[in-house]
């Protein structure tokens, strides 16, 4: 709503991409080049704040003090198939509405420049914390991490369903899931490559693999279901209780696989945190299940992994 009223401040004309119409209560406004220079200091280069492979982040300020984060897509970025991919991105997120997704506020499509605007993270991504110096990995307690685990299982089981679509992530991992200024997390990067809705049939023809994180189903054969988020999650779950990486040949699952067995799940949480006290049973039972949750979503076969709803019930 604010950054409605400061386009309305500046008297800029807006304007929606022939692809949303369906429903113009969800689309999302298209800016100004000019308003985005404005605000990133015509993309200076101390506003940037994370690039890619193809996109550079800028941080902008609106003239109300609202911080924003605005995702410039590079030249080298823009072929056919990239423009193409930029308006099914725009598209698809105008659907998306949830608390634990980085919402899209805005977009540019002008001359040759592809711009999106999303709200801006305060606590950047989970990744910088859970891998970070002990200092860093300590400000997640295991309250904190639990509650973060919880909303992200929400925000990929909205992605399953919630939205009247279907929507594949394909790149879940802990770089991808942002913090506000609460410590609410919320998944991000629906890069152009990445977003994959269910309504296409065969494999997988554009195969987005982060190692450690993709389903091996998908890996081997491009063969895509929402299966493939709930491995993804399992990762990102074994890894923000551990502060463990899954590294090569999948070590992380494998040990945590022996530790459960062997009924010594406890040594799998990270030793960066305060340990558990005796007087907090509750919470070592809770994240004893939250490994096993972990474990249950890790089966080699995807017909045998839980999808993201049961996960939310458990």
């Amino acid at each position: 709503v604010l950054l409605v009223v400061s386009l309305i401040w500046w008297r800029r004309k807006r304007r929606i991409i022939g692809a949303i119409p369906q429903n113009p209560a969800m689309a999302v406004p298209s800016v100004n080049l000019s308003i985005i220079k404005d605000v990133t200091g015509n993309f200076s280069e101390s506003n940037i704040i994370g690039q890619g492979g193809f996109s550079i982040i800028y941080k902008g300020l609106l003239p109300e003090g609202r911080m924003i984060a605005v995702k410039r897509l590079k030249q080298s970025a823009l072929t056919t198939k990239g423009k193409k991919d930029f308006g099914r991105e725009v598209e698809v997120m105008a659907g998306l509405r949830h608390g634990n997704l980085v919402r899209l506020l805005a977009y540019c499509n002008e001359g040759k420049e592809r711009i999106l605007i999303y709200e801006h993270m305060q606590n950047k991504s989970l990744n910088v914390y859970i891998f970070g110096i002990p200092k860093l990995r300590a400000l997640l307690n295991w309250a904190r991490r639990l509650e973060l685990l919880h909303g992200i299982a929400h925000g990929v089981a909205y992605l399953h369903g919630g939205s009247g679509e279907s929507v594949i992530h394909r790149d879940l991992k802990p770089g991808n899931i942002l913090l506000d200024d609460e410590w609410k997390p919320k998944i991000a990067d629906f890069g152009t490559a990445k977003l994959f809705v269910v309504d296409q049939a065969g494999p997988d023809q554009t195969i987005v693999v982060s190692p450690g994180y993709a389903a091996p189903e998908y890996a081997r054969r491009g063969d895509m279901t929402l299966k493939c988020d709930v491995y993804s999650f399992r990762v990102v779950l074994l890894e923000t209780l551990s502060g463990e990486r899954n590294g090569g040949l999948q070590r992380l699952l494998s040990h945590a696989w022996e530790l459960w067995k062997q009924n010594r799940t406890a040594e799998l949480l990270d030793t960066a945190v305060v340990p558990l006290a005796k007087s907090e049973p509750e919470l070592l039972s809770e994240l004893k299940r939250c490994i096993q949750i972990g474990l249950l979503c890790v089966q080699e076969t995807p017909c045998e992994r839980p999808t993201m709803s049961t996960v939310v019930a458990m």
